[in-house]
C-alpha cells in the first residue's frame, strides 16, 4: 500500500515538473518568436514544434534516469534498509554505539535510584525505628523502675 502511494506521488510530481518545464519553454520560445517581426506564423509553429520535441527528448532522458534510480531503489531487500537510508541524519536514528552508551547510562541511573531507595528504607526501618524502639523500651523500663523505687520508699 505504501509503494502504491509512493508511486502515485512520484508520478504526480513528475507530471507537474514536466508540465511546468514545457510551459516555461513554450512561453520563452513564443516570446522570442513573437518579438521577431520577420517570422511568419509558419516559422513560429516550426520553432515551437522543434523546441517541444527538444524539450520532450530532454524530459524523456531525465525521466529515464529517474526511473532507473527508482528501479535501483526498489531492488533493496527490505523496507527497513530504505528507511535507514532515509533517516541517516543523527537526530532520528542514533548509531548503535551511542544507543548502547545511553542504555548503559540509563541502567546506571536506575541502579542509583534503587540504591537510594534501599538506603532510605534501611535508615527508616532499621536505624530510626530500631533506635526509637530501644529508646521507648528504656523509657518504659526507667519509668517502671522509677515507680518501683518510689513505692518502696513510701
Amino acid at each position: 500500500m505504501a509503494t502504491k502511494k509512493l508511486e502515485a506521488l512520484i508520478t504526480k510530481t513528475v507530471k507537474k515538473v514536466i508540465k511546468k518545464e514545457l510551459g516555461k519553454l513554450k512561453k520563452d520560445n513564443l516570446g522570442i518568436a513573437l518579438n521577431q517581426t520577420s517570422n511568419t506564423l509558419a516559422e513560429i509553429e516550426k520553432v515551437k514544434n522543434d523546441n517541444l520535441a527538444l524539450a520532450s527528448n530532454q524530459t524523456h532522458n531525465t525521466l529515464d534516469r529517474f526511473v532507473a534510480k527508482v528501479d535501483n531503489w526498489q531492488e533493496k531487500d527490505s523496507s527497513e534498509e530504505i528507511i535507514d537510508e532515509i533517516y541517516t541524519n543523527g537526530y532520528l536514528s542514533l548509531p548503535s554505539k551511542e544507543d548502547t552508551e545511553l542504555e548503559r547510562k540509563l541502567r546506571e541511573l536506575k541502579f542509583k535510584q534503587e540504591l537510594r531507595k534501599d538506603w532510605i528504607l534501611f535508615l527508616l526501618k532499621d536505624v530510626i525505628v530500631y533506635s526509637a524502639t530501644i529508646i521507648f523500651i528504656f523509657a518504659v523500663a526507667g519509668f517502671y523502675l522509677f515507680t518501683l523505687i518510689m513505692h518502696q520508699r513510701y
